[in-house]
């Protein structure tokens, strides 16, 4: 298990390790492998665990979404805060949309995507949907993120605060303010402290802004799932990034209606 003493840090940013190590959270990192998976796995896209007697997602033209990313959380290692030990977490975003579902006003507005938590699990697959044959996208798959099915491991890690959360700007301050005139300075504190990759709580990254900086959005402050861009399998828009937030007291109830989504890119 990782601690606090273990933080690396480049020799430049030593002198501000206390102001650093304050704000280190713990964050599990997802690694892919692109292969088929079981109904059950954790995975990015594919076909999503889903029992019959319950009403698959849809947008509100009742078109079905598309399974973006599945956690069961039997595989990941139990290190975070409020998160679920058991049960299967899912993301449904809208395919068809060149949007992918998020809504500008309304963040949390899930007309478009959909959170779903699956709290027990059925193991008869006779009771599951076996045939996701009506889930169809463009024939172009132009927006969809995912361009194939990956299965998923996890690693459990401590984060910094990263550069791009609203909260940098007070808590980095004095940072900020001595590495301002130095420009090599600041690009290795924006590399060291960006937050890029598939993680399970930490911190988010972003390459527009942090959409809780304004607005009624503060309180949710965990960063639920991020899927980042990589290379040519994993694309949002102009590599850009997906985030999904909650709320520390939503989480702990399990209660997934009011998750935050969203994506930016360059």
């Amino acid at each position: 298990m990782p601690d606090k003493t273990s933080l690396q840090l480049p020799e430049a940013f030593e002198q501000y390790r206390s102001i650093v190590q304050d704000t280190l959270m713990p964050v599990v990192k997802v690694s892919t492998t692109e292969r088929e998976t079981s109904l059950f796995e954790s995975k990015f896209a594919g076909d999503p665990y889903f029992p019959a007697s319950k009403e698959y997602p849809k947008n509100e033209e009742g078109a079905p979404l598309k399974l973006l990313a599945q956690i069961n959380f039997e595989e990941v290692p139990v290190h975070l805060p409020h998160f679920p030990h058991k049960g299967i977490l899912q993301f449904y975003i809208d395919g068809n949309d060149d949007v992918l579902g998020m809504d500008f006003d309304d963040r949390k507005n899930q007309s478009g995507f959909r959170v779903i938590f699956h709290e027990k699990i059925i193991q008869d697959v006779s009771q599951l949907i076996q045939d996701f044959s009506f889930v169809t996208l463009p024939d172009d798959e132009l927006f969809f993120p995912v361009e194939q099915e990956m299965g998923l491991s996890f690693k459990t890690d401590l984060e910094a605060l990263t550069e791009s959360d609203y909260r940098s700007d007070e808590i980095y301050a004095d940072i900020i303010d001595k590495i301002n005139d130095d420009e090599n300075l600041t690009e290795a504190f924006f590399q060291c402290f960006s937050g890029t990759g598939h993680k399970l709580g930490g911190y988010p990254f972003f390459t527009q802004e942090d959409p809780r900086a304004y607005g009624d959005h503060q309180d949710t402050d965990i960063l639920l799932l991020q899927i980042d861009s990589n290379g040519d399998k994993i694309v949002w828009g102009d590599s850009g990034v997906g985030n999904f937030f909650i709320s520390e007291e939503d989480l702990k109830n399990r209660n997934f209606s009011k998750v935050l989504f969203n994506w930016d890119c360059y």
